[in-house]
């Protein structure tokens, strides 16, 4: 079953990926004097923060960049877990 194309303002979403509750995504329409763009988006419809571009490479490295930038922060952190002190007897 082939999946429903996603478009926002003309552009075909044909890239992406998610990184916590955050989707990054890049758009094409060859129409557009910038035929690339990447975008955050929310419920896979609100589309927000364009990076419009030239190239489909200059968009990659948007979405890359983003993506290293989210991964730094906290909130895609969470606390590694306690590590026990190697006496498991119960007190």
């Amino acid at each position: 079953m082939e999946q429903e194309k996603r478009i926002n303002q003309g552009y075909e979403i044909i890239e992406s990926c998610t990184i916590g509750s955050k989707e990054l995504v890049i758009g094409h329409n060859p129409k557009a004097p910038n035929p690339y763009v990447c975008w955050y988006c929310k419920g896979g419809d609100n589309y927000y923060w364009g990076c419009y571009c030239n190239e489909l490479s200059a968009a990659r490295e948007s979405l890359s960049e983003r993506y290293n930038e989210e991964r730094r922060m906290p909130y895609n952190n969470p606390p590694a877990p306690k590590q026990k002190n190697g006496d498991d007897r119960e007190r």
